[in-house]
């Protein structure tokens, strides 16, 4: 008969010991609220406007606290964390949260991956044009142009060698006298 006894206690002294844990987790958890609750009033302070990260894990921290007392006083038979999962903050319902704008960022002076950064464009060689002397007292200040290159690749009919020759207008067309 006490065999049986003993069976229908053990489930209660068993809830027992968890609830004698969670106590304890229970004291730890509210030093930890009462922290978050002052880190808050002073971000809120010098802010001007509560923080979300703190109002968030505070939300989840009373909450879990919450689930402790349920369990506690026999409202629920599921052990809070980490037997279930972490309560979710809800939305905040009171203040608006501080918002942080990120400033604009310099662009950075090296890259910080080469698999990040695009590979740079193939530089293609650009004519220089021939350098002109500089102008002194000694020489006149008379621009002259520099001398042409013509082209003698192809062959233009009924064009002396003296008439100056006009480029074409699009590609493939023949200069025009």
């Amino acid at each position: 008969m006490n065999e049986s006894k003993l069976k229908q206690h053990e489930p209660i002294l068993l809830r027992i010991l968890w609830m004698l844990l969670f106590v304890l987790v229970w004291q730890v958890a509210e030093v930890v609220l009462g922290v978050a609750v002052l880190v808050q009033l002073v971000y809120r302070l010098f802010n001007g406007a509560p923080s979300l990260s703190v109002m968030s894990f505070g939300d989840s921290l009373s909450q879990y606290l919450a689930q402790i007392g349920r369990f506690g006083t026999f409202h629920t038979d599921q052990k809070p964390w980490p037997f279930a999962d972490w309560p979710t903050p809800r939305a905040p319902e009171g203040e608006a949260p501080h918002v942080v704008v990120d400033k604009p960022q310099p662009a950075p002076s090296a890259p910080q991956s080469a698999a990040a950064t695009p590979p740079p464009a193939p530089v293609t060689p650009q004519p220089v044009p021939a350098a002109t002397p500089p102008v002194s007292e000694t020489t006149s200040a008379v621009f002259e142009p520099p001398s042409v290159v013509t082209d003698t690749s192809h062959e233009v009919a009924d064009v002396p060698p003296s008439a100056p020759v006009t480029p074409p207008s699009t590609p493939g067309e023949e200069p025009k006298p």
